[in-house]
């Protein structure tokens, strides 16, 4: 049965309390089943949803697994972050995003930004959060975590990330990957960037790998990587899991 406007109402003055919020909400890799309860309640409670807006999709499929946890007729907030590495581009858009997020909260509007993943890993999040700590009372932020998409590959394969006192390094699409040989697990995000040096690396160190690509969505591929194989390029949303031999 549908709600009316004054039991949403009360909801959200239940949940958030008199002061509006800024949330970021980790919506998980991809599959709607892997959000977490405190997303959904937030999520359910939430007067404005921001969604920040370039010509990459992994916004809209943020979106497709929270709509149908939002109330219905909930206000859309699309922030514009162009995709460049100009420093003052994007300097600029993410002060326009904190300004438009800060105008929403300043009418009592809470404002949940949503991310793929977790909030706190590579996500332009952390940026709106930097500049908006400075600017709202620490009681006006909650973060809200989820589950990575290297998290949720390693799980489809049963593969530990990492065993015992064994290091993990996360690395996002750097080059230079030989300084990182000696490591027994590495988690190499963005790898469309620099494709042939991962493949590489994982033949000179005789890793075993996995490639996972667009893991709890349409299209989602996660396979063993054999390093002999031509590969030219690879989904932007992909990532590898790679695990050194144990001597």
């Amino acid at each position: 049965m549908k709600k009316d406007k004054h039991e949403d109402k009360n909801t959200v003055t239940t949940l958030i309390g008199e002061k509006a919020k800024f949330y970021g909400v980790g919506v998980g890799p991809g599959d709607p089943k892997l959000i977490t309860l405190r997303a959904v309640e937030i999520l359910q409670a939430i007067q404005v949803v921001a969604i920040p807006k370039s010509k990459m999709e992994r916004e809209s499929v943020a979106w497709e697994i929270a709509q149908s946890h939002c109330p219905s007729g909930v206000s859309i907030l699309e922030l514009e972050m162009p995709m460049t590495a100009d420093e003052s581009i994007l300097q600029a858009a993410w002060q326009s995003a904190a300004e438009k997020i800060e105008a929403e909260l300043s009418q009592g509007h809470s404002v949940a930004f949503l991310t793929l993943g977790d909030p706190s890993l590579y996500s332009t999040y952390s940026y709106l959060l930097t500049i908006l700590r400075e600017r709202l009372e620490p009681d006006q932020i909650e973060t809200i975590p989820g589950i990575t998409a290297m998290a949720a590959a390693a799980a489809r394969v049963n593969w530990p990330l990492a065993t015992g006192d064994e290091p993990l390094i996360v690395l996002p699409g750097i080059e230079g990957l030989e300084e990182y040989e000696h490591y027994p697990n590495l988690v190499l995000m963005k790898v469309s960037r620099n494709l042939p040096e991962v493949l590489n690396h994982v033949q000179r160190t005789g890793s075993q790998a996995v490639l996972a690509t667009r893991v709890g969505q349409a299209g989602e591929e996660i396979r063993l990587l054999d390093p002999e194989e031509v590969l030219e390029k690879v989904d932007y949303l992909s990532l590898v899991l790679c695990r050194k031999p144990q001597s």
